[in-house]
């Protein structure tokens, strides 16, 4: 009977020390404030863009430096979220718009649903016209990354544009 405790005993003692070599807890990252979070979002935009995209459609990444128009435009509010960098076109001869936008609390569902009818109604108003312009609206690419934010791409060089800004935000 001893024997057998004695076994007993170690294999308990060799389990305890395998579930304590286990993989080492990954080191939190400092979170970023909103202000931080919109310069960084604005650096990936700026990044995957072209010189002249950056040029005649600046990025703006203060609530104040877009009026209710482009909020209604939008679908939601400068409460929904927490941080933003936005690059739009509010000209109706052009279907551009590159964003990236951090839900408040609890609010991604509102800022999805409003970047989708941005989309849509933008799709719409150039079904009739300018068909290069539809192209682009139809090839819009609005998802949700892993880390919770929100990108909406719709350019002419939508895949590139895309594929630059999540490779910037992973760097």
């Amino acid at each position: 009977m001893k024997k057998l405790t004695a076994i007993v005993m170690a294999l308990a003692m060799v389990f305890a020390l395998a579930a304590c070599g286990g993989e080492p807890e990954p080191t939190p990252t400092p979170e970023l404030t909103s202000e931080e979070l919109a310069a960084k979002y604005a650096e990936a935009i700026t990044s995957a863009r072209s010189e002249d995209d950056n040029e005649f459609t600046p990025v703006v990444t203060d609530p104040a430096g877009l009026d209710d128009y482009n909020w209604q435009l939008l679908g939601f509010t400068a409460a929904d979220v927490e941080a933003f960098a936005l690059a739009q076109s509010l000209m109706n001869i052009k279907a551009y718009c590159v964003a990236l936008f951090k839900p408040a609390e609890g609010r991604d569902e509102a800022v999805l649903s409003g970047l989708q009818s941005y989309v849509d109604s933008t799709e719409q108003s150039f079904s009739t016209y300018l068909p290069d312009q539809h192209e682009i609206s139809q090839n819009a690419i609005l998802e949700t990354l892993d880390d919770g934010s929100i990108l909406l791409v719709m350019s002419p060089d939508w895949d590139n544009v895309h594929d630059g800004i999540v490779s910037a935000l992973a760097a």
